[in-house]
This record gives C-alpha cells, structure tokens and sequence, in this order.
C-alpha cells in the first residue's frame, strides 16, 4: 500500500511540496490527495469527526500523523540527505504559511502541531479503496 499524503491545493508553498514529493518519490511509495477534494474530506472525518483542522496528513494502513511528524517521515521515506535540518525551521515555516494562507495549520483539534494516531477501521477502509 502506498502512503497518502492529503496537502492543501490552493497554498503554493504545499503545491510546491507536494512536487517535490513526486520528482523525489522514484520507488512510487506515495500516492498525492489534495486537502479540498472530497476522498480527502471523507478520510479525515473518518478519522477525527468534524474537528480536525487543516495540516499536511500522511496516512499508511496502521495510523496518520500531521505537521511535523508526518513530515519527518515523508523525508525518512524519500530518503533525503541533510533535510533533517529543516524541522528546526518547521514552526516558522507553519506560522508564514498560516498567514499567508489565513487560516491557522495546526491539525487535529488543533491541540498539537504535529502527532500520530492509530488509524480507525473506518479510515482503513475508506483508504484502501482509494
């Protein structure tokens, strides 16, 4: 199963991620989804119910993680060298696009600025028929 990663369509600084996932992703291991589709909105109401903000979601088949975490393991995946560095940038790099974007990037309940959960039965299902 490949990992999915849900980004926001309209931010060009996600856009732009997300092409640089797929120039990087040469063993095809992740599959892209755009925050705003409904397949995204569907997974994410599975997962967390109505409140589960807006980030960067990554999810395989045993949980999802968003923010920084979800992050850290799409570079750990894609394998590339010296971009650890940049997760001491993250919190300025989520506080400039949250203005830009006007809305706050915080995930979940917006409790937390990253994390992982275990992946609901729901979740696995409707990700799986993707």
């Amino acid at each position: 199963m490949k990992l999915l990663l849900i980004y926001d369509g309209t931010c060009a600084y996600c856009r732009g991620f997300a092409r640089l996932v797929r120039a990087l992703d040469w063993r095809k291991k992740f599959a892209l989804l755009p925050y705003e589709s409904p397949e995204a909105q569907r997974l994410l109401r599975a997962q967390f119910g109505e409140n589960f903000g807006f980030a960067m979601f990554l999810f395989n088949e045993e949980s999802v993680s968003w923010g920084r975490e979800a992050a850290q393991r799409i570079v750990r995946e894609l394998g590339v060298p010296g971009a650890r560095a940049a997760f001491w940038l993250y919190p300025a790099l989520v506080s400039i696009v949250s203005r830009l974007a006007r809305r706050s990037v915080c995930g979940p309940e917006c409790t937390r600025p990253w994390g992982a959960v275990p992946l609901k039965p729901e979740s696995r299902r409707l990700l799986l028929s993707l």
